[in-house]
């Protein structure tokens, strides 16, 4: 990948996204989003997501994984 596409990459609009599992990620803003997945709630650049994802996914275990059931 060249400079230029990383800075392209650093300076795109980004969409923190999370799957049925509770997984997070980022994606690119107008792209579709793959099934299984949805917006999270946040969308900006690529660091303003990863600090979103990473203040909000404090569980990295998939859903159900080691979780107390009531």
């Amino acid at each position: 990948m060249s400079n230029t596409s990383l800075e392209a990459a650093e300076s795109a609009v980004w969409l923190a996204v999370r799957n049925e599992e509770g997984r997070h990620s980022i994606w690119p803003d107008g792209l579709s989003i793959p099934p299984g997945w949805s917006e999270a709630g946040h969308r900006g650049d690529k660091s303003g997501c990863l600090e979103y994802i990473s203040e909000n996914w404090t569980d990295p275990r998939p859903a159900g994984v080691g979780r107390v059931r009531s």
